[in-house]
C-alpha cells in the first residue's frame, strides 16, 4: 500500500471542483433593462393636454396658462391662484381639471370640443371651449396653444 501525502489529499477536491466546473453551463447574462414607458400624451380635439396651453376668456378678462406642472389662474383685479396640475380626466367628450388652488379655493375647468370656439373679441378660433367653475362665477372661454 502506497502512502498518501497531505498534498494530494488536499489537492483532490480542488481537482473535483475544476473538473465539475468544464460540465457547469455559464450563467446566463442578466437581461438588459426594460426602456422606460413612452411618454403619455393626451390629444383631445387636436389639443395636446401635455403640453403647455391656455384657457381664457373675456368679460371679465381671465386666463389660466396650463402647463405639465401648474394650473395659473389670473384675472382683472382678481388675486392670482396656482395649483398643482394634476392631469385631466379625459373622455370621449369632456376634459376634467379639478384642484384646489393656493388661495385654497376650488377650481374646476370643463373642456369640451368646439373647433370653431372664438372668444368673442378677436377672430381667434380655438379647438376647445371652456367652463371654468369657481367660488360664485362660472366662466366661459376657450382654451387653445
Amino acid at each position: 500500500m502506497r502512502p498518501v501525502t497531505f498534498a494530494a489529499v488536499a489537492a483532490a477536491p480542488l481537482l473535483l471542483l475544476v473538473a465539475c466546473d468544464q460540465f457547469m453551463p455559464a450563467p446566463a447574462p442578466a437581461p438588459d433593462p426594460a426602456p422606460p414607458p413612452p411618454a403619455t400624451t393626451t390629444v383631445f380635439g387636436g389639443l395636446d393636454l401635455s403640453q403647455p396651453f391656455t384657457v381664457r376668456g373675456n368679460e371679465p378678462f381671465w386666463a389660466i396658462a396650463v402647463t405639465s406642472a401648474t394650473l395659473d389662474y389670473n384675472g382683472v383685479d382678481r388675486p392670482q391662484e396656482t395649483a398643482a396640475n394634476p392631469g385631466p380626466q379625459v373622455t370621449t367628450a369632456v376634459a376634467t381639471y379639478t384642484v384646489t388652488t393656493s388661495l385654497n379655493n376650488p377650481l374646476v375647468i370643463i373642456l369640451t370640443i368646439d373647433p370653431a370656439c372664438s372668444d368673442g373679441m378677436s377672430e381667434t378660433v380655438y379647438p376647445l371651449k371652456a367652463t371654468v367653475v369657481r367660488p360664485g362665477e362660472t366662466l366661459t372661454g376657450c382654451a387653445g396653444a
